[in-house]
């Protein structure tokens, strides 16, 4: 066996983003040949995946807990396929058993409504990753894409208490700068970047910088790098390849080590119907976040596709990762985030 697929095989791989489970298949899905299969021949053991995000107007609880019900049938519907994951030992349990671990998460958190016994909720009917805001201001301070950044709320403050209490894992993508800092200080557990890249190879509002990253790891996070073209260069001259995607990787490598370093593709896609209406109702809140870059060219050359772990892998190993380093950076640094903050009550 190749080394590549040897890594690919002996690894746990998580996929730290991932959204759209159940709409928008890729053009490969057929009968008896869904979405879930394509992630697990591709390689992909588990994906945390989006089941309610703020994007238009106020999400409310009572959307999550109909979000959460799908994800029940899911389960119930695929049982030797698909494993709900809610500590760590399920992800590796689900490796195991050949199935696709799939954990809970939100981008924005309008869900909880300004009530901390919400976030009790949520908890316990599944959720184990929370996005404290989705691009502009929320209950628990300002996005990314807020003119004027106003920091954590007092809410924030107390939600993130009640997070860490829980054991529930703080997402910062999409989060304002001066937001984030403000909640990588108050979090006493590390959090997560699920899916942004590197401010200073490319400097999309989206990405972290050296700043956000230095923290980041301080605390013992990871970073997401995400594979998007338009987060990946500033050069728009033509399409970005898997290299240049690798370029964030030495760069955090270098900036803090690689123990801070995950992947979260925001999912693959491929150009169609569903695709293409959804795009142009996203860039009406961003207009032309896309750029030159349509769905056949969202993510990097050679990692634009459900099938191409591999080929990420074979090029980190020329770049001159090590195995041990590439397994980090697939899933045992986002495993090491998990076992601390959620299973720490489970030794009470």
């Amino acid at each position: 066996m190749e080394q590549k697929s040897k890594i690919l095989k002996n690894s746990i791989v998580i996929d730290v983003l991932f959204h759209d489970m159940f709409e928008d298949p890729p053009f490969e899905c057929k009968a008896d040949y869904f979405l879930v299969d394509m992630l697990l021949n591709a390689g992909v053991n588990t994906v945390s995946t989006t089941i309610v995000a703020d994007t238009y107007g106020e999400a409310n609880f009572i959307d999550f807990c109909h979000a959460v019900y799908l994800y029940y049938l899911f389960e119930e519907t695929f049982p030797d396929k698909v494993k709900l994951i809610y500590k760590s030992q399920d992800i590796k349990d689900a490796k195991n058993e050949g199935k696709l671990g799939v954990i809970l998460s939100t981008q924005g958190a309008d869900i909880v409504q300004q009530d901390l016994r919400l976030i009790t909720m949520a908890f316990k009917l599944g959720l184990r990753i929370m996005q404290i805001t989705y691009n502009q201001n929320g209950y628990m301070g300002s996005g990314v894409f807020e003119p004027n950044d106003l920091g954590i709320t007092r809410f924030g403050q107390q939600a993130i208490y009640e997070m860490n209490r829980l054991g529930m894992v703080i997402d910062l993508s999409h989060v304002g700068y001066k937001t984030s800092m403000d909640a990588i200080e108050t979090s006493i557990d590390p959090v997560i970047f699920s899916h942004s890249s590197v401010k200073a190879i490319c400097k999309n509002p989206r990405n972290a910088n050296d700043e956000q990253i230095k923290a980041l790891a301080k605390k013992g996070g990871v970073l997401g790098l995400c594979p998007h073209s338009v987060m990946c260069t500033d050069d728009t001259s033509k399409m970005p390849d898997v290299n240049t995607f690798i370029d964030h990787m030495v760069y955090v490598s270098d900036l803090v080590g690689t123990d801070h370093i995950g992947i979260g593709t925001d999912r693959f896609v491929q150009p169609t119907m569903q695709h293409l209406m959804t795009r142009r109702e996203f860039e009406r809140t961003l207009p032309g976040f896309f750029g030159v870059y349509d769905a056949t060219t969202k993510q990097v050359k050679g990692f634009n596709r459900f099938n191409e772990w591999e080929n990420l892998v074979e090029n980190m190993l020329i770049r001159g990762f090590s195995d041990d380093d590439i397994e980090k950076i697939l899933g045992k640094n986002l495993i090491r985030v998990f076992e601390t903050v959620w299973d720490k009550n489970l030794k009470k």
